[in-house]
C-alpha cells in the first residue's frame, strides 16, 4: 500500500511538472506567427469536382466550395461526385514548396469543409478521402510530412458546425438564386426556411447534438492526437447554433495542446480566440489597436477551384497587400484552389513565383517585423528593433514626382539604404518627420523599400488576444 501510495504521489508530481511546462505567455504563443507574416490557405475538396458549375450554369454568388449548399444538390448525389475524387496529380511536396518559394511561412490546410467531406482518414465518419474515393490516400497526413520535410509550419481549417452531408450538422440558409435559376426555387426556398436552412431530409435525419457528439467534436480529437504537438494554428469557421457547452468542449481538448493559436470562430463573442480574422479585406487601422490579426484573403475571387476564374490578383497587388498588412501589423494569408485532380491553377502559379522573387530581395520588410502605427498615402511602413534602436521599412508604393517621401517620426533617422541593393539613400532630418529622397532610375513598379535606422527606440504597442471584436464572415451572410 505504502509503495502505491508513493507511486501515485510520483505520477501527480510528474502531471504537476507537465502542466507547468505546458504553461506559455500570450506573446511566446503568438511569437513565431507574428514573425511568420503570410502564409498559404488552401481550400480544398470533392467541391472542385465542379469547379463553379451545376447543370451547366455557373454558380451566382459566393466561393465555389458553397456549390452543394447554393445550388442545393442533394446530398446522395453530392456524395456519389465525391466517391469519383481522384486527385492523381496532387503532390504535397511541391505545394509546400510552391508555398515556400512564394515567402510563405505556414500553411493552413483544409481538412474539412461545410460539405462535410474529411481530407484526411477518420473513424467518426467513412466520408471522408480513404474510406470514400478511389484514391484512398490520407491527404492532411501527406501535407503534415511535407510541411515538416521542408520547415513549414502547418495549420488545420476545420468546419465545427457547418456539415452539409453528414446527417445533422447546421446549414446556414441561402437562396436559390446564389445558385442557379431553377424553376422550383419557391418551393425549395420555402422549404429551406421552414428547415434552418436544410435542402434534403437526410440532412435533418439527425440533431445537431448527435451531429458534433457523434462527428465533429470526434474529429477534432482525430487530428488533435495526431498532429497536435506540430499543430501551429487551427481555424474554425461559421459557428451557427454550436452551444456554449460544446464550444467548452472543444476548448478543453486544445487546453492539452496550449501552444495551438486558435482564431475567433470557435463561437461568438464567447470565445476571442488569439486572433481576429478580417476576410477579404485590408482592415482600417483604428479597427485593429491593440489585438492580434490576419487578413485571409483569395488570390483569385473563389475560396475553392473555379473553373472560370478570371479575377486573378498581379503579384504586384499581393506584394503591396502583405506591405500594408505588416505595416498594420497584421498576418497575411493567401488562399489557392487546386482542381480535382490536384494542381493549382497556372495562373496562382505564376504569381506566386513572382511575388517569391521579389521577396527573396526584400522580405527582411516583412519577416519578424511590428506595426509602426506610420500611416503614409504613398505606401506602408513597417518595423522592427535592433538592440536599442529601431529600424523602420519604408516602402513606397507611389513614387512622388519629386522623389521625395516624407515619414511622420518622433525619432531621427541615422542612415538609410534601398533594402534590394543596400546602396545608400540620402535622408534629412526635419521637425518630426524624415524626409528620403528616392534614387533615380530604380524598379519600383511593385514597391521601393528604404531601411532607416533610427536614433533609439520606438514604443512598441501592446496586444492582447481576448478583444470582444468581430469581423464579419463573409460567406457566412
Amino acid at each position: 500500500m505504502k509503495k502505491l501510495l508513493i507511486i501515485f504521489v510520483l505520477l501527480g508530481f510528474c502531471c504537476q511538472i507537465r502542466g507547468e511546462e505546458n504553461k506559455i505567455s500570450t506573446e511566446e504563443k503568438m511569437e513565431w506567427w507574428q514573425d511568420a507574416k503570410f502564409g498559404m490557405f488552401v481550400h480544398w475538396g470533392p467541391y472542385a469536382i465542379y469547379g463553379g458549375v451545376y447543370k451547366g450554369h455557373n454558380q451566382r454568388r459566393g466561393g465555389a466550395e458553397w456549390i452543394m449548399n447554393r445550388c442545393k444538390i442533394p446530398v446522395r448525389e453530392y456524395r456519389a461526385a465525391a466517391s469519383t475524387f481522384n486527385p492523381v496529380c496532387f503532390n504535397a511536396d511541391s505545394l509546400v514548396l510552391m508555398a515556400k518559394d512564394a515567402g510563405m511561412k505556414y500553411i493552413v490546410f483544409t481538412t474539412k469543409h461545410h460539405d462535410g467531406f474529411a481530407m484526411f482518414d477518420s473513424d467518426a465518419s467513412n466520408f471522408n478521402i480513404v474510406d470514400y474515393t478511389p484514391y484512398g490516400r490520407d491527404i492532411v497526413d501527406e501535407v503534415v510530412k511535407a510541411c515538416r520535410k521542408h520547415g513549414m509550419r502547418i495549420g488545420f481549417y476545420y468546419s465545427q458546425s457547418q456539415d452539409w452531408c453528414n446527417p445533422g450538422g447546421n446549414a446556414a440558409r441561402k437562396e436559390m438564386w446564389e445558385g442557379w435559376q431553377n424553376p422550383d426555387s419557391l418551393e425549395i426556398n420555402a422549404y429551406t426556411k421552414a428547415h434552418n436552412g436544410a435542402w434534403d431530409p437526410l440532412q435533418t435525419s439527425k440533431t445537431f447534438e448527435e451531429y458534433f457528439y457523434g462527428v465533429s467534436l470526434p474529429q477534432i480529437k482525430e487530428l488533435l492526437s495526431r498532429y497536435g504537438d506540430e499543430l501551429g494554428v487551427v481555424f474554425f469557421d461559421t459557428p451557427q447554433h454550436i452551444t456554449k457547452k460544446q464550444a467548452e468542449d472543444v476548448m478543453a481538448e486544445f487546453a492539452k495542446y496550449p501552444k495551438v493559436i486558435l482564431n475567433d470562430r470557435l463561437k461568438r463573442p464567447d470565445f476571442p480566440g488569439d486572433y481576429k480574422t478580417p476576410e477579404g479585406r485590408i482592415p482600417k487601422a483604428e479597427d485593429i489597436e491593440g489585438i492580434y490579426w490576419e487578413t485571409c484573403m483569395n488570390i483569385g475571387s473563389s475560396w475553392g477551384y473555379k473553373s472560370w476564374e478570371k479575377a486573378w490578383k498581379s503579384s504586384s497587388q499581393i506584394v503591396r497587400n502583405l506591405l500594408t498588412i505588416a505595416g498594420l501589423g497584421g498576418n497575411y494569408l493567401l488562399n489557392v484552389g487546386p482542381d480535382a485532380c490536384g494542381e493549382v491553377p497556372a495562373e496562382a502559379r505564376q504569381c506566386l513565383k513572382e511575388v517569391g522573387e521579389w521577396m527573396e530581395k526584400n522580405g527582411e520588410a516583412v519577416y519578424g517585423t511590428r506595426r509602426s502605427n506610420i500611416r503614409a498615402d504613398w505606401g506602408a511602413v513597417s518595423r522592427k528593433d535592433e538592440g536599442k534602436n529601431t529600424v523602420l521599412y519604408v516602402c513606397v508604393f507611389d513614387r512622388p514626382a519629386d522623389g521625395k517621401v516624407t515619414v511622420p517620426c518622433t525619432l531621427s533617422g541615422r542612415r538609410a539604404a534601398l533594402l534590394a541593393d543596400g546602396s545608400d539613400v540620402r535622408i534629412a532630418n526635419k521637425k518630426g518627420n524624415i524626409e528620403i529622397t528616392l534614387p533615380e532610375g530604380i524598379d519600383d513598379s511593385i514597391a521601393t523599400v528604404v531601411r532607416v535606422e533610427l536614433k533609439g527606440k520606438l514604443p512598441q504597442e501592446k496586444l492582447i488576444s481576448n478583444s470582444d471584436k468581430i469581423f464579419k464572415i463573409v460567406d457566412a451572410d
